[in-house]
């Protein structure tokens, strides 16, 4: 699905706004463009995936990949859902 296919479901006014944005994972700061802003948050732009070290427990042995962030998106649940390639 393309960006201009994807549904609206945002309730709060956008606003355009093109600035420098840096964001910090626990380990990491990353600078991103910012697209649009409203109070409830904002989109950013960032030259590559955000980088994650994952832990998953395969066969009762603990495996450790670097990953990356590539995509989210809110469930109509509430929660949150991740695509992270490795």
């Amino acid at each position: 699905m393309s960006d201009s296919e994807q549904q609206e479901k945002r309730t709060v006014e956008r606003r355009l706004m093109d600035t420098e944005v840096t964001f910090h994972t626990e380990d990491d700061i990353y600078m991103a463009r910012s697209v649009d802003l409203s109070d409830a948050g904002i989109r950013i732009i960032t030259d590559q995936p955000v980088d994650i070290r994952i832990q998953i427990k395969e066969e009762d042995k603990l495996v450790q990949y670097d990953a990356q962030l590539v995509w989210s998106r809110l469930k109509d649940d509430g929660t949150m859902e991740y695509g992270l390639k490795y």
